[in-house]
């Protein structure tokens, strides 16, 4: 009895010990997977030579719109032009029935051949008195009729000489001209319609197609970074229409306006585009890209590093001792799926995948580099052997370039503006676009 007790006892403790090791061996497990270094992979910050790029939804604007109205009353003869036809300044557009004006024009100059006449008569008598006079055959009172008749006949060819002008001006009215190059619109009238001063809707419009101009407004917070670049020369603007899928074109900024809009804190900016081929229409919406210098004093970043917490944007920086450190960063913009910010120093590596899982002054593991990222490296390594000045000159150029050719369509938080840094690699993985969606 006593050794079945024994026996007994003893499986029980060892089904114990069995039951305590296997319940313990997961939570060791857990706790030594838990102690694993998370793995990331970098990229350097690079130093910025994006340039400071400003979009805004812009209306294009003829800078001569006009709307044709006659000056007098009328019954409308003919119509020399057609809707739609482009005319130039002076053309005739609009006859009015002038014969009432004609016959005035021809009977006021009809009085003023009278009246010269009469007056060349006048003077004739004129210069004979004279000579009696000195002859003493005539007293000074008859020679002052005489000259008294002159001016007064002089005085009469002078209103004559006006009411002839006018009955020309009468007449002129009566023909409607083109005040300005531009393209005809809708003609809402036909011969025999009669026309007359104040009309609520007008003959036609003309309007200049060639060049045009685009308004757009900017928050005043970007008014002194615009001004600044203004005054190292003019600045490019870049239109885009069709929702930015459409041809691009380049101005150049004309106007600011000399007051913010206290209602909406925006200011009014103006640019001014040849147009040729008038692919820009009146009236149209498009996409403005406007070029206002660079960011000074800036680094840019693949957006996948930039991370956004309580306190704002920041990234992790690893060093050579592999330790992750957390670096604050004021965003700037985004633009060519690169972040430019303030706060991290160009050639510094940040984490760019896996940062959702460090915690600053961790110990981190480097994944290992991808085929890809070995060519860029190697690109880096080119571009930083041949020379800072150079890969500047370089970036201007293709940043120039790009914003001449308007490159892919505009949009606010990327837009395709400046040169692509060729060394910089892409975001990976859905952080990038985590981080975008918290810029400012």
């Amino acid at each position: 009895m006593n050794k079945w007790l024994t026996g007994t006892v003893v499986l029980a403790v060892a089904g114990g010990t069995v039951w305590w090791q296997a319940g313990k061996q997961p939570a060791v497990d857990n706790n030594a997977r838990a102690k694993r270094p998370p793995v990331v992979a970098l990229a350097p910050a690079q130093p910025n030579r994006l340039p400071v790029v400003l979009t805004a939804n812009g209306t294009v604007t003829a800078l001569d719109r006009v709307e044709v109205k006659p000056q007098v009353s009328g019954v409308v003869s003919r119509v020399l032009v057609q809707e739609g036809s482009t005319v130039k300044a002076g053309a005739l557009l609009v006859q009015l029935d002038d014969a009432a004006e004609r016959a005035a024009l021809a009977r006021v100059q009809a009085q003023q051949a009278s009246d010269a006449a009469q007056l060349n008569i006048a003077q004739r008598d004129l210069a004979r008195g004279r000579d009696l006079f000195r002859q003493q055959f005539i007293s000074q009172s008859a020679l002052d009729a005489l000259q008294g008749k002159v001016d007064s006949l002089q005085a009469t060819l002078a209103a004559d000489r006006a009411a002839v002008e006018s009955a020309r001006v009468s007449l002129r009215q009566k023909a409607i001209y083109a005040q300005v190059d531009g393209r005809v619109g809708a003609i809402s009238l036909s011969p025999g319609t009669l026309v007359q001063p104040g009309m609520a809707t007008p003959m036609l419009t003309l309007t200049r197609m060639s060049p045009v101009a685009v308004s757009f407004t900017l928050p005043e917070q970007q008014l002194q970074a615009v001004r600044q670049a203004q005054q190292a020369g003019p600045l490019k603007v870049v239109a885009r229409s069709g929702n930015g899928a459409g041809q691009c074109h380049s101005g150049e900024l004309t106007f600011i306006d000399s007051a913010v809009d206290s209602a909406s804190g925006n200011v009014l900016l103006k640019a001014r585009f040849d147009n040729a081929g008038s692919a820009l229409w009146p009236g149209q919406f498009v996409n403005v890209a406007l070029q206002a210098g660079r960011y000074e004093g800036a680094a840019n970043l693949p957006v996948a590093a930039l991370l956004t917490g309580p306190d704002g944007q920041f990234a992790y920086t690893v060093g050579a001792d592999l330790k992750a450190q957390r670096v604050p960063l004021t965003l700037l913009a985004i633009q060519n799926e690169r972040a430019i910010v303030r706060g991290i120093a160009p050639g510094l590596k940040v984490v760019v995948n896996g940062g959702q899982n460090v915690r600053p002054g961790e110990q981190v593991t480097l994944a290992p580099p991808r085929k890809q990222d070995a060519s860029a490296a190697a690109k880096v390594g080119r571009r930083e052997a041949s020379g800072a000045a150079a890969e500047a000159g370089r970036a201007a150029g293709k940043a120039g370039q790009s914003l001449a050719e308007c490159g892919p369509a505009i949009s606010d938080k990327a837009t395709r503006a400046g040169s692509t840094d060729a060394s910089a690699p892409r975001a990976e993985g859905g952080q990038g676009q985590r981080a975008a969606s918290g810029a400012p």
